[in-house]
Order: structure tokens, then sequence, then C-alpha cells
């Protein structure tokens, strides 16, 4: 019910003056307040992502931290074991991991056999000055040092850069049998006046060179294996003694074989040099009473031959004075990849 607002008198609802004063009744209207209008809401994505970032930026704090490479390594271990009096024969068993070795044959200090292990790199924060684990263990029996050694690197995660190479200098007077094998790297040999018993070199992931020199009696078998890389052999003079079977195999990569002998072998040597996929190449030069017979095989591919004084087709291949006192028998095989063949033999009536 309303009121005159000047008098106070008590009005009808439809009044529209006051009887009394007769003043108009105003009519009140409610004031409409205005809203506040909401502040606009952030998406939730942009908070997920700022959050994420965080993370991120954390992480590759502690990551460089933890890895980034701050101290350096030269990590120096020698092993060796001294010559001794009887011994004539030195059986070595070399199991590496990431590691180069080259094997040498020189005396060192009077040693038998002298191997130096060394590192270069650098470690994070949490790595080992010292990120290798070498064990060496030797033992005499029956005329015959037995060499075991093991190159393990420990600490892979927290080093950088990290280059191991392993020498393994060997007394070449001693009748050898070697085998070594490394997971990832090279290995190495020049062998020079040595008589080699057995011979086993072998990379997983890295390539195999070996050289048999001059002076250099094998009287075992040789087997140079990769599994990616490449692998070379070279018969420079070397002589066999008795029936040795040479393998020299890779799986993706090339195999190569170079022989050059000039004189009478005292025994017969068979050759097997295969790639699976990948190249084979076969090299050869010989003389005199030392003769060849080549036998080629591949899928895919093709077979390329330059010959002297070798007669026969691209799969086979006979030096004209084959059979001889001494020979050569060699078969070369690739599924993908072409086979390369450069044979020469030479007879004293024919050599200028």
């Amino acid at each position: 019910m309303p009121y005159c607002r000047k008098c106070g008198t008590k009005l009808d609802e439809n009044a529209r003056f006051c009887y009394v004063c007769g003043t108009p009744v105003a009519a009140v209207t409610p004031t409409a307040v205005a809203a506040k209008p909401a502040a606009p809401r952030r998406p939730m994505y942009i908070g997920l992502a700022a959050v994420l970032i965080s993370v991120v930026l954390v992480a590759i704090v502690v990551s460089a931290l933890i890895f980034l490479p701050i101290t350096p390594v030269n990590f120096t271990q020698t092993n060796s074991v001294a010559a001794e009096t009887g011994v004539n024969r030195l059986n070595l068993n070399l199991q590496a991991d990431i590691v180069d070795v080259n094997i040498i044959p020189q005396r060192v200090n009077g040693n038998t056999v002298f191997l130096n292990v060394s590192a270069t790199g650098s470690t994070g924060i949490f790595g080992s000055a010292t990120p290798i684990k070498l064990t060496f263990t030797n033992e005499t029996s029956n005329n015959a040092i037995t060499v075991t050694a093991s190159i393990t690197r420990i600490d892979v995660y927290f080093t950088s850069n990290l280059h191991v190479t392993c020498n393994v200098y060997v007394d070449p007077k001693i009748e050898l049998n070697l085998t070594a094998r490394t997971s990832v790297g090279q290995i190495v040999m020049n062998a020079r006046d040595q008589t080699i018993q057995n011979l086993v070199l072998q990379a997983t992931t890295g390539s195999v060179k070996a050289s048999l020199g001059r002076n250099v009696v094998l009287t075992g078998n040789v087997s140079t294996i990769t599994t990616t890389g490449s692998v070379t052999l070279d018969w420079e003079q070397a002589d066999a003694k008795g029936n040795i079977t040479v393998n020299v195999k890779s799986t993706t990569g090339t195999a190569s074989v170079k022989v050059n002998r000039n004189f009478m072998l005292a025994g017969n040597v068979s050759i097997e040099a295969g790639a699976t996929t990948g190249s084979v190449n076969f090299e050869m030069t010989i003389h005199d009473d030392v003769s060849a017979q080549i036998e080629s095989s591949k899928v895919l591919g093709v077979i390329n031959v330059q010959q002297d004084g070798f007669s026969g087709g691209q799969e086979l291949l006979r030096s004209n004075n084959y059979p001889a006192p001494s020979n050569f028998n060699v078969k070369l095989s690739t599924i993908t990849g072409n086979v390369n063949i450069d044979a020469t033999y030479q007879s004293s009536a024919t050599r200028s």
C-alpha cells in the first residue's frame, strides 16, 4: 500500500494524486543493478602447457648436470706376462665390447705378452674417472702360457666421446694361438716372423684387417669375420704347413683377399671368402710351383674377371699349372653383390 511522500496519507494502490494535499504520486521503478561482467576464464590447456614446459626445463637441467661431459678421462692400464724358459706357445683369448684392438708382433720389456689399454674422452657428474673394467688372468702349463683378458666399458650412459684402444704386443718368437673379438670397433693384426697355430679375429660391428707377412708360418686355420663392416686379409708371402682353411666373411659389407706367394708352400690352403650383402674382391699373384683354382658364385650381381696365366670361365678359373705341388683352392661367394677377381700366374719361363 503506497503513502503520500509529502503528507504521509495512506493512498489506494491505483491513486495518482494524494486526495488530501494533491501531491502527485510518483511511480517507483526499481533500479536495475548492472551486472558486473564475469572475468574471462583461462583455457585449461594453457595451464597444462605451462606445467609441461616447466617439467621439460627441469628435465633438461637435470640431464645436463648428469650427462654433460665435465671431467676428462685419461685411463691407462697395462698387464704383462714375462717370458719363461721352456715356454714355446701362447694361448691368448681377448674379449672386448666397444674397443679398437691392435695386435702387434713385438717383444716388450722381455715379456711374452704385453697388453696396454687406454681410454680418452669425458664423463658426467655421476660418471667414473675409470670407466673401463679390465680383467687379466694367466697360467703356465705344458710349455704354454694361457692368457684370458676381458675389456668392458662401464658407465656407458655417463661418458661422452669415449675412445678405447687395446694394444696387444706378442713375442714373435713364440707359437701363437689367438682369439680376439670385439663387439664394436676394429681389429688390426700385422703378423710377421711368427708361427700361428690358430687365428680367430671377429668383430660384430666394425672392421677386421689381417696381414700375414713374410716368415709367417700357419699351422692351423684362420678365421676373419665381421657381421656389419668390412673384412680384409692380405697373404703376403706367408707359408702354410699342412692343409689349412682360411675364412674371410662379412654379412653386411665387403670381403677382400689379396694373395701373393712366390715360393712353394709347405702345404695346401683352402680360402673361402664371402659376403651376404656386399662385394667380394680377390686379388692373386702366384709363381712357379704354386697353383690356384678359383670358384665363384653369386645370386644377384656380376662376376668380373681379369686374369693372366689362368684359364676357364667366370665360375671356375685354374692357373695354367694346376694342380701343382702346393695349391690355393679358393671359393668366392655373395648373395647380393659383385665378385671381382684379378688373378695372375707367372712361371719362371714367362717372367721378364
